[in-house]
């Protein structure tokens, strides 16, 4: 049964599954980033000196990351820190290496440190989904309990044992697969139309968490802060994806306007969204009314944005509308489906929630970058 890791933790001569995945992660993540980087004419060596710094300081600061919110479990015995192989690891830990590593080997080669982040981005969302797979075999990265039976079933959930007895989870880690290579997808066709250095890495950033605040929100393992409802992960991606936005408004500053306000306002409004959804699925049900009247918010939002943007262009633009459109039809569809779901469980509702607030946040962002930001010649950009 596939709900169940057929493959032992072990590969061969002691070596788990996991390294296995993540080193052949790493080695495509090299022919895909050294290939960009010959693209963009980056010198020789540039991509092998990136690993070279980004592997040790990654796996550095994802252990530190991860420490120093459990530290409590390693207090006891300070050398179980350096034992990672009992797991422990968090990629946005690992991700912070990265950046450091970016920094050092930019200098050192004298680039772009945005133009060094844009060429490993693609590589590194990949190397994150086929990573997933890890905790498949490892049996860890899972989510919320299912008890409906309809829904036990492989990719959708995965079996857990706790004891001798297997219960179905949501399969998390492999929502999260399936995210990242969207996000590979679609990074792989914004490399060819940025509009300054760095846009290919915020696009990760913006992609990879806002897909990463739902998903978390669903896992059961997740490092949390002052109370079970607050997830590290989960408060860290919403922030980085709000900032991203933040990032592309502050770009246009010289061209600000209602048009260009409203997106960002629109994007602060999902995160609202989204967090009262939380805590509401957490244990404050009250909050359902309010979530709701946040949904429409952002609804008016989106329509408000449409008619802005309709009226400074003299013209209706259905390339910009669309997606908005689209969006639009969703956010209907989920008000109507939640007129007398006041007492029910939403869990999954909420879920749906979250996710139109975070699709939003998307658009906000890719408004921001593209139609409302003007067109650079290659030489321009960096």
């Amino acid at each position: 049964m596939l709900s169940r890791p057929l493959l032992d933790r072990v590969a061969f001569l002691g070596i788990s599954w996991y390294a296995v995945l993540i080193v052949g992660a790493m080695v495509i993540g090299y022919f895909l980033a050294s290939n960009e980087a010959r693209r963009l004419r980056l010198p020789q060596d540039t991509v092998i000196d990136f690993m070279l710094y980004a592997v040790p300081l990654g796996i550095i600061c994802a252990r530190l990351y991860y420490v120093a919110f459990r530290f409590n479990d390693y207090s006891d015995n300070l050398l179980s820190v350096f034992n990672i192989r009992e797991g422990g690891l968090a990629i946005y830990g690992g991700v912070i290496g990265g950046l450091i590593a970016a920094k050092l080997v930019s200098r050192k080669h004298k680039i772009s440190m945005l133009t060094l982040l844009d060429v490993v981005a693609p590589a590194l969302v990949l190397g994150q989904g086929i990573g997933r797979w890890g905790n498949y075999i490892n049996m860890e990265a899972y989510g919320l309990r299912i008890a409906e039976e309809s829904l036990q079933f492989f990719p959708f959930a995965v079996e857990i044992p706790v004891g001798d007895v297997w219960y179905w989870h949501m399969a998390t880690f492999f929502y999260e697969f399936c995210w990242d290579m969207l996000v590979f997808v679609l990074l792989m066709a914004i490399r060819k139309h940025r509009r300054r250095g760095g846009d290919v890495f915020c696009w990760y950033l913006l992609l990879y968490c806002s897909g990463r605040t739902v998903i978390e929100g669903l896992r059961n393992d997740s490092l949390t802060f002052i109370s079970e409802f607050v997830r590290i992960s989960q408060i860290l991606s919403a922030v980085a994806a709000l900032s991203v936005v933040i990032y592309f408004f502050l770009r246009i500053r010289d061209r600000i306007s209602v048009v260009t306000v409203a997106p960002l306002v629109s994007a602060v409004l999902c995160i609202v969204v989204t967090f009262l959804g939380e805590f509401e699925r957490g244990a404050y049900s009250f909050l359902f009314t309010f979530s709701q009247i946040g949904l429409a918010a952002l609804l008016i939002s989106q329509i408000a944005i449409i008619i802005l943007w309709t009226a400074d262009s003299g013209r209706f633009d259905l390339r910009v509308a669309a997606p908005l459109l689209a969006d639009g039809l969703f956010l209907v569809g989920l008000l109507i489906a939640g007129l007398g779901r006041a007492n029910e469980d939403n869990t999954y509702y909420v879920t749906l929630r979250q996710c139109a607030a975070m699709i939003q946040l998307i658009l906000c962002g890719w408004l921001l970058c593209y139609p409302l930001y003007p067109k650079v010649s290659e030489s321009e950009i960096d």
